[in-house]
C-alpha cells in the first residue's frame, strides 16, 4: 500500500497532469490528433448553433454544411475509437492468440468511468438541488448501467454516444476471446468484419421500411432515433476495427495502388452517390468510409498540417470538453449572445463568437477536470495493472482520449 501512495503521490496533480499534456507520448499521430480535434468542434459548432438558432434565428453560420450537421463529429470519433481500440485489441490477440476481457474492461473502465460518474453526479446534484430533474429520467438509473442509447437518453447530455463505445468495449474483446480459437491468423478476421459493415445498413434498411412503409421515404422524426442506437449505429467503430487490422499487421487495402487520397476521393464519390439514393439510411454508413479513409491518410503518410501541440492538447481534452460543453449552451446564448450590439444585424458573428466562447470555457473546465479526476485515475490505472498477476502483457495504450 505505501508502494502505491508513493507511486501515486510523487508529483502534484497538476505538476503530473500539465506535464503529460505538455509532452505527447511517443508514437503520437498528429494528423489523427487533428481529426479528434475536429470531431469536437463540429459538435461544439452544431450543439451551440442549434440553440442560438432557436432564440434568434437560423444564419448563414449556422447553415453552413459543416455546422448544421455538427453531429457527424460523433462518426468521426467512432471511427477513431474503433482504430484506438481495435489496435490495443489486435496487437494483443498477434501476441498471445487470446484477449484478456477482464483486463481489457478495467483498462478503458480507468480512462472513461471517472469523469463520466464524476459529470453524472454533479448533473444530478445539481438537478436535485435546482429542481430541475425530470421524473421520466427516473434519477438517471440509465447512466449508470450505460443504456440511455436504448431507454431513457438519461441525465448526462450526450451520454447516447458514450454508451454505444461503452457497448463496443465490452462486446468487441468478448467477441474477439471466443472467436479467437477459430482463427489462425488475425488476418482471417477481416471478411467477417466487412460481412459485419455491409449488415448495419440492412438493419437500417429493414427499421426503416417497417416504421414508414417505403425505402425511399423521408422523415427527419426517425432519422435520430436510429443514430442513437447501437445497433442502427456503429458504423464507424467497425470501419475502426477493420482498419486497425491492417494497421497493426502493417498490410495495406487492395489494390496495392490506391493510394489513400483515391481511398478518400472513392469515399467522398460514394458518400454523394447514397446521400442521394437514401441519406437516411446510408449517411452512416458512407460518412465511416470517408473518415475511415481519413485515418488511413493519418497512419500512412503521416500529412503535417497538424503537426501544432495545439491539436494534441485539444484533442488531449476532447473527453471532458465532449461531456461539459453542452452544459453552457443555452446560458451562453441566453446572457452573452443574445445581448451582444450586433446579434440583431449580424447573428452569424454572433454565432462564431459562441462557438469561440464554448471552446475556450470548456477547454478550460476539461483542463481542471483532468487534472483533477482524469489524471490521479490514470496513474492509479497504472500501478493497479502492474500489480495484477494474471494476463498477459498487453501493448501499451495511445494516450488519446476516448469517446464519441
Amino acid at each position: 500500500m505505501e508502494h502505491v501512495r508513493r507511486r501515486l503521490f510523487n508529483s502534484t496533480l497538476f505538476s503530473g497532469s500539465i506535464s503529460e499534456l505538455l509532452h505527447p507520448p511517443a508514437g503520437q499521430i498528429p494528423f489523427l490528433d487533428g481529426l479528434r480535434s475536429i470531431a469536437i468542434m463540429l459538435v461544439i459548432c452544431g450543439h451551440l448553433s442549434v440553440h442560438f438558432a432557436a432564440a434568434s434565428s437560423p444564419n448563414r453560420f449556422s447553415r453552413l454544411p459543416f455546422v448544421a450537421n455538427g453531429w457527424m463529429g460523433v462518426d468521426l470519433f467512432f471511427v477513431l475509437s474503433g482504430f484506438f481500440i481495435g489496435g490495443q485489441l489486435w496487437k494483443e490477440l498477434r501476441d498471445s492468440e487470446s484477449v484478456n476481457v477482464g483486463r481489457f474492461i478495467l483498462r478503458r473502465g480507468f480512462r472513461i468511468w471517472p469523469l463520466y460518474f464524476f459529470t453524472f453526479l454533479c448533473v444530478l446534484i445539481f438537478s436535485l438541488m435546482t429542481g430541475h430533474l425530470d421524473p421520466a429520467k427516473q434519477y438517471g438509473w440509465s447512466d449508470v448501467v450505460f443504456i440511455t442509447n436504448f431507454y431513457n437518453r438519461g441525465i448526462v447530455l450526450g451520454s447516447w454516444s458514450l454508451c454505444t463505445e461503452e457497448q463496443f468495449y465490452i462486446v468487441a474483446p468478448i467477441a474477439l476471446y471466443f472467436f479467437a480459437r477459430h482463427m489462425r491468423s488475425i488476418r482471417l478476421f477481416r471478411p467477417w468484419l466487412w460481412a459485419l459493415f455491409l449488415c448495419v445498413p440492412l438493419v437500417r434498411t429493414a427499421v426503416w421500411v417497417h416504421t414508414t412503409g417505403h425505402f425511399f421515404a423521408h422523415d427527419p422524426a426517425l432519422f435520430f432515433p436510429l443514430s442513437f442506437s447501437s445497433l442502427t449505429h456503429c458504423d464507424g467503430l467497425i470501419l475502426g476495427l477493420i482498419i486497425s487490422n491492417f494497421w497493426v499487421t502493417r498490410e495495406k487495402p487492395r489494390p496495392a495502388f490506391a493510394t489513400p487520397f483515391i481511398w478518400i476521393a472513392a469515399a467522398i464519390a460514394i458518400m454523394i452517390g447514397l446521400h442521394q439514393v437514401q441519406k437516411e439510411i446510408f449517411d452512416f454508413t458512407v460518412l465511416a468510409l470517408v473518415f475511415g479513409s481519413l485515418v488511413w491518410l493519418g497512419i500512412q503518410s503521416r500529412p503535417r498540417i497538424f503537426n501544432s501541440r495545439l491539436f494534441y492538447w485539444i484533442s488531449r481534452l476532447s473527453f471532458g470538453m465532449y461531456l461539459n460543453h453542452e452544459y453552457m449552451c443555452s446560458w451562453v446564448v441566453r446572457e452573452v449572445l443574445t445581448r451582444l450590439p450586433f446579434s440583431a444585424n449580424y447573428p452569424a458573428l454572433a454565432n462564431i463568437c459562441g462557438v469561440v466562447l464554448i471552446t475556450v470555457l470548456s477547454a478550460a473546465i476539461a483542463l481542471v477536470t483532468f487534472c483533477l479526476v482524469e489524471y490521479p485515475f490514470l496513474q492509479m490505472r497504472k500501478v493497479v495493472l502492474e500489480h495484477k498477476a494474471n494476463g498477459p502483457a498487453v501493448a501499451a495504450e495511445p494516450m488519446l482520449p476516448p469517446v464519441l
